[in-house]
């Protein structure tokens, strides 16, 4: 069986195809089986050493043939990632005009637009992290990586040709560069694994790679360790398992390694294993494979389809599509010189951009014909901004600086009026509407402050390192500064979910449940081996609770976990032409597998508190038999775990006269 290869700049070597091919089966498997292949995200990595590299060498050696030029580049450029590129962003936005909601729809044209202009990466900072939950609801998350390539491809033909006509050592240029782009970015206060600078050293040594194998004859030396290459390139993949977080260490290690390969591979011609059938298929057809795969995952987790159980389906249906496109789309485009075809192309990519601005500026459509009326839901799953100058105002008043918080919001900023204080994480966040609603018309104002992932249990920091923690620890200081401060404070209602930090782990398949979300407490950086979360999680909280007891003039409670759906709640409302199933509610004996533990540990622990009160809305969500999203021809629910506005006006109305009591 063969496949045909498209003209290359360069004599064509099968295995530098081969170690694309295995880049791309990481990041495949990674996407559809997280839980088993945490490691495989690394292969957008080993493509950022492998695209440097190649790059590299097609400019230098064309340079030294006196064949270069910046016009013929960029239309190789856009013969090469346009084509693809093109369908399948107008192929996501006929899905998502088919089948998704103004909102999705409209966040998906901003998306389309940044993936389009090469910008996504920077779209992505601020909105979701890599490993989020909220990440697999982006179809166009991907791009991303794409953004960074070719970002990086409009200065680095520039620097090599600078570098070529001034007769500088390519080596120790790249090396100083390489160094530089590595150390640069450990002293800005940027996103380290999107932005750009994060990201352009591993190119930069793909580079390196290059210059290495022209200075220096390392055909022996390789050869004399050659044994040890394969090896710690799968140390260097192996490193990533379990990985959450950015590492820089790890990276760079993985970077190496994979340098080390492309220099062994590239100077013995005549290995075979990376030159074998499937994996330089799969390299063959990996560009597009890279861009079709998580749209068909992406799309699948918004419909409510798991994923794992399609695993195979999205395999074969992925490797298809892609051979397909590469077979008639990509080998047809890369044969074409014209400088016309590539304006074209360019032109092309232009309207994906505007039709991407034209959907966001028109709000996602939501007047088109085929869609079910669900205006109602629709606005339940947009959640409240964090902060409202009020509270910003009243806060800093109390404080005497502005405050870190993540979710600072208020009724008013008069110090004279009775207030109610809503702390907690972003749990508290969504309880604010409901409480802050009931609790003006029974003559209280409201007050929010609260931390994302974050909390305020009395010593209870938390975060993913010591760096996070140490933020976490003055969040929660101000908090508490506050309460003892402000003056006429009533009430304090604290507002977490629970069960998250008990476990250290989401619920569901949409939240990576039975996955770690490594948020510890202080005691697990010390010494892990001895390190309880639960035991810890129980110790903080009856500090807390002590701490409350201490305070005779403020009233205290404990608001218990609403029911964690485990599933999008937008799986409930009916999609155009009813061809994916909803899901509305939970069993009532899985909310308590997830939850009896906590709610049974923390009123035992309540007894020993007589004058603290818990607030439990379990009735208000649940019978018998289930836990419901929607109750009343209501959606409670803006995600799986959140309430929405709604949700949050309807749990107040419930708890109301266990608070307020005297009205």
């Amino acid at each position: 069986m063969s496949i045909p290869i498209v003209n290359h700049s360069l004599k064509y070597n099968p295995s530098l195809d081969g170690l694309r091919g295995i880049a791309i089966a990481l990041v495949l498997l990674f996407h559809i089986w997280p839980e088993y292949f945490s490691f495989g995200y690394v292969g957008v990595d080993i493509f950022f050493v492998l695209s440097g590299f190649l790059i590299t060498q097609i400019i230098h050696t064309k340079l030294q043939a006196n064949s270069f030029s910046f016009k013929a580049f960029y239309r190789n450029r856009i013969r090469r990632i346009f084509p693809a590129m093109i369908i399948v962003l107008l192929t996501t936005f006929l899905i998502g005009y088919l089948f998704l909601f103004p909102s999705e729809l409209e966040q998906l044209g901003k998306h389309i637009k940044s993936s389009a202009f090469f910008y996504q990466n920077f779209r992505l900072i601020g909105e979701t992290g890599y490993w989020d939950k909220a990440a697999q609801l982006k179809p166009l998350l991907h791009f991303w990586s794409l953004s960074i390539e070719e970002q990086f491809y409009l200065f680095w033909p520039l620097i090599i040709f600078m570098l070529y006509k001034l007769r500088v050592d390519l080596f120790l240029a790249i090396l100083i560069l390489f160094s530089s782009l590595l150390i640069l970015p450990q002293f800005l206060n940027i996103d380290p694994f999107y932005h750009s600078l994060s990201r352009f050293w591993e190119l930069s040594f793909g580079g390196l790679i290059y210059a290495t194998s022209i200075k220096f004859s390392i055909s022996k030396t390789i050869g004399k360790w050659q044994w040890s290459i394969f090896p710690l390139f799968i140390l260097s993949i192996a490193l990533a398992y379990g990985n959450n977080i950015f590492s820089i260490a790890k990276t760079l290690f993985l970077v190496v390694s994979t340098g080390l390969l492309i220099l062994y591979i590239s100077v013995k011609k005549e290995h075979k294993t990376l030159s074998l059938f499937p994996l330089v298929f799969l390299g063959l057809i990996s560009f597009p494979l890279y861009l079709w795969h998580y749209v068909f995952i992406s799309y699948m987790h918004i419909f409510g389809l798991r994923v794992q159980h399609y695993g195979i389906v999205i395999i074969l249906v992925s490797l298809l599509i892609s051979y397909l496109t590469y077979r008639y789309v990509e080998f047809y485009a890369r044969r074409q010189s014209s400088y016309t075809f590539a304006a074209l192309l360019f032109v092309m990519v232009l309207f994906v951009g505007l039709l991407g601005q034209y959907t966001y500026k028109h709000h996602g459509f939501p007047h088109r014909s085929h869609l079910v009326s669900n205006e109602g839901f629709q606005k339940q799953f947009i959640r409240t901004p964090a902060t409202n100058k009020t509270g910003i105002a009243l806060v800093t008043k109390v404080l005497k600086h502005k405050p870190n918080n993540n979710y600072i919001k208020a009724t008013s900023d008069d110090l004279s009026k009775n207030f109610i204080a809503i702390i907690g994480d972003s749990h508290a966040h969504t309880s604010y509407p409901g409480f802050a609603q009931e609790f003006k018309k029974r003559g209280y104002e409201t007050v929010l402050l609260a931390n994302s992932s974050c909390p305020p249990y009395i010593e209870g920091a938390m975060g993913k390192n010591l760096k996070d923690l140490e933020q976490c620890k003055k969040k929660i200081d101000d908090i508490y500064r506050f309460i003892k401060t402000l003056p006429h404070l009533k009430k304090v209602i604290l507002v977490t979910r629970g069960p998250e930090y008990m476990y250290d782990m989401g619920y569901g398949v949409v939240d990576d449940g039975g996955k770690p979300l490594n948020y510890h407490f202080k005691g697990f950086f010390i010494n892990k081996t001895t390190y309880n979360q639960k035991e810890k999680f129980f110790k903080v909280l009856k500090k807390t609770f002590s701490f409350f007891k201490q305070k005779k003039n403020i009233e205290f409670y404990y608001l218990l976990e609403d029911p964690e759906l485990g599933f999008q709640p937008k799986n409930c409302v009916e999609r155009p032409f009813r061809v994916f199933p909803t899901q509305c509610k939970l069993k009532y004996e899985d909310y308590l597998q997830r939850a009896g533990e906590y709610r049974r540990k923390v009123y035992a622990i309540k007894k020993k508190y007589p004058a603290i009160t818990i607030l439990d809305p379990k009735d208000l969500y649940c019978d018998n038999a289930y836990c419901y999203a929607v109750k009343y021809g209501k959606m409670l629910y803006a995600d799986d775990d959140h309430h929405s506005v709604d949700g949050s006006i309807m749990q107040a109305e419930y708890l109301m006269d266990k608070i307020i009591y005297d009205f």
